[in-house]
């Protein structure tokens, strides 16, 4: 639901907001530009910021799997070429 109509805030976007850290009306202010315009919406969004800071955060989960230690693979042995007996070289000119 929007909360803020003049800057199109849904409640979404509030709830994110303060998982990032947003913790005061200036934090949303600065962050989502709330009230900014007319004012309406400061005691809603105020009364939904107390809300979302009194719940506990969800448990961050992590964006990537932690590394995997594996044994390093060592390419297959390829055997030396023997140098050839004379080498020559073209040249355009």
């Amino acid at each position: 639901m929007y909360l803020c109509i003049c800057k199109a805030v849904s409640e979404e976007q509030i709830r994110e907001a303060v998982e990032l850290g947003a913790r005061t009306m200036g934090d949303l202010n600065i962050r989502l530009g709330i009230s900014a315009d007319c004012g309406k919406c400061a005691d809603s969004v105020g009364a939904f910021l107390d809300a979302c800071l009194a719940t506990p955060a969800p448990p961050v989960m992590a964006e990537f799997a932690p590394p995997v230690v594996t044994e390093a693979i060592k390419p297959p042995h390829k055997p030396a070429e023997p140098a050839p007996e004379r080498a020559w070289f073209a040249v355009d000119l």
